[in-house]
């Protein structure tokens, strides 16, 4: 199995954490969990909406790095810290990024994030066309 990883220059170098940013295998773009972080690594933001459009900024430099777009996105998981109290304002930013057909989307409300500012955390996944692979 062919695994290539995906560390776009605009994100921060995730390896000093340990992991990657993103690995296509078989065909198919698997995220780490982005969050609202600049290119320092630094947290963006207060507010659920700043920090949903980082996370997806982020999330659009990766697929950007393979060639897609947010309409090739085929699944997104979403963990919220405070998801009822934030679920409007994340989903008012969601819908400045994907339109009909959505993608399958599960939300998940969680104690904690990896850093106590972070409000939100997304998981992608898109399939390659077979040119791209």
């Amino acid at each position: 199995m062919q695994r290539t990883t995906v560390m776009p220059d605009e994100l921060y170098d995730s390896t000093d954490k340990q992991y990657v940013h993103a690995i296509v295998t078989d065909g198919t773009l698997h995220m780490s969990g982005q969050v609202a972080t600049d290119p320092d690594g630094d947290v963006v933001g207060d507010s659920i909406q700043t920090q949903t459009r980082q996370a997806f900024d982020n999330v659009g430099a990766i697929l950007d790095e393979v060639g897609l777009k947010f309409d090739d996105v085929v699944k997104v998981t979403s963990y919220l810290v405070d998801v009822q109290g934030d679920y409007d304002g994340y989903k008012a930013v969601f819908s400045e990024f994907f339109d009909e057909p959505f993608p399958c989307h599960t939300m998940l409300g969680v104690d904690a994030l990896a850093h106590e500012a972070f409000l939100v955390e997304l998981e992608i996944e898109a399939p390659l066309p077979e040119e791209k692979r």
